[in-house]
């Protein structure tokens, strides 16, 4: 749009009694004017739910830590009649048990992590559509704005030409009524501008911000294709890594669990005082695997990743289809945009000022002069839905092909 920057500092003028910034629960200082890269950034480390996800992975350390370990040593004590025994017994898994649950914890930890980087994927793309909301809905209250001050005028018009005896009362009457209804959109577009800034800021848990978005409405993916774009996403994208780490942790989790079937032997030595005196006792125990060698726990194991297994194939497919949908239905919004805009929108400021030429002269009726800053209004209000459309579909391909990445997302910042 050619007034977007314009419009904007339109905005910022009227919100200069605000705060020009404001601060997180966390204790990080917002700015008021935010672009859409520095906008994901800060959810990525504000978001109440990101930070909780992210307390996953240290779950996931614990395991490694907890696997790593040793078993504790048992100590006993007995006594009877003439006699004492003490032994102290060491458990040491000799079979490898403990290094294969300890590179079942790190694959659990990397698993862990994949899913939260994919989790976090979802909330950005959720966070960037509220973002692109806001920018659409800022620039739609002031072409409101734009509109209703158009009507006042031609209003101001209508009443000066009735009291001069040029024109009729029903004129008056009429341009009133249709006062009312901007004034009435106007409005609505306060209200729907509301709504939006408070989505923006519940992504970041900050009540007391009062965000600005700044930004172009002009895509950057206008090129956009699925061949291009999937040799970086069958690579990147968050979901599918996610599902390749849980498929190779539950294929370690197969032969950890058969590793689990050998016996661990523990070791013992002790003291046995008795009436022929003191002696060392050492020893060694170790369990029979003859009714439980971990048949089930095997078995579940193996179900778990042939589910794994499926899963990631679901999972590719499904990124595959959701690229091509993206792209496609981003390509089909570029076009339909571009011929909006060719084919009516740089039409109406002539229409315009045509029609007010024209009725301020006695040629052209209250209808033509009405009709002409409804028109302008409402395509400008139909390009604006088209446009928020269209970046919304820019912001889709970019999470299909793996792209939402906070640091990288320069599309509608103000350069």
């Amino acid at each position: 749009m050619r007034h977007t920057m314009r419009g904007v500092t339109i905005l910022l003028a009227a919100c200069a009694a605000l705060p020009a910034w404001s601060q997180t629960m966390s204790g990080e200082i917002l700015p008021q004017r935010v672009a859409l890269d520095a906008f994901l950034q800060i959810v990525e480390r504000n978001n109440p739910s990101l930070q909780a996800d992210r307390l996953q992975i240290d779950a996931a350390q614990g395991d490694l830590q907890a696997a790593s370990a040793f078993p504790n040593p048992v100590v006993s004590y007995g006594r009877k009649p003439n006699e004492k025994e003490a032994v102290v017994e060491q458990p040491i898994p000799i079979f490898g048990q403990r290094g294969l649950r300890m590179e079942g914890a790190r694959l659990g930890v990397d698993a862990t992590s994949a899913r939260v980087t994919s989790a976090k994927a979802m909330s950005l793309r959720d966070a960037a559509h509220d973002f692109i909301t806001l920018l659409v809905a800022q620039e739609k209250l002031m072409r409101r704005e734009k509109a209703e001050k158009q009507m006042e005028q031609a209003h101001r018009i209508v009443v000066g030409q009735v009291e001069a005896g040029t024109r009729s009362r029903y004129d008056k009457a009429r341009m009133d009524i249709e006062f009312a209804n901007i004034r009435m959109q106007a409005a609505q577009a306060r209200s729907a501008l509301s709504d939006a800034t408070a989505r923006v800021i519940e992504a970041v848990g900050a009540p007391g911000w009062n965000p600005i978005a700044v930004g172009t409405l002009q895509p950057t993916l206008t090129q956009a294709t699925f061949d291009s774009l999937w040799l970086h996403a069958q690579d990147n994208l968050p979901a599918v890594r996610a599902a390749i780490a849980e498929q190779a942790l539950a294929d370690k989790m197969i032969e950890v669990e058969k590793r689990e079937a050998w016996p661990t032997p523990a070791f013992g030595v002790g003291k046995l005082r008795d009436s022929e005196g003191r002696h060392t006792v050492i020893g060694v125990s170790v369990e029979i695997p003859l009714f439980d060698r971990r048949q089930g726990q095997v078995a579940k194991a193996q179900a778990q990743a042939r589910e794994a297994s499926l899963r990631r194939e679901a999972v590719i497919r499904n990124a595959q289809n959701e690229l091509r949908r993206a792209t496609a239905l981003l390509s089909q919004r570029i076009a339909l945009t571009q011929r909006f805009r060719n084919d009516a929108l740089d039409l109406l400021p002539d229409l315009n000022q045509m029609a007010q030429d024209s009725y301020s002269l006695g040629k052209g009726s209250i209808l033509e002069l009405i009709d002409s800053i409804q028109s302008i209004s409402e395509k400008e209000i139909v390009y604006l839905d088209l446009t928020e459309e269209l970046l919304q579909a820019e912001i889709d391909v970019r999470f299909a092909s793996g792209d939402m990445v906070p640091g990288t997302m320069t599309a509608n910042s103000t350069r």
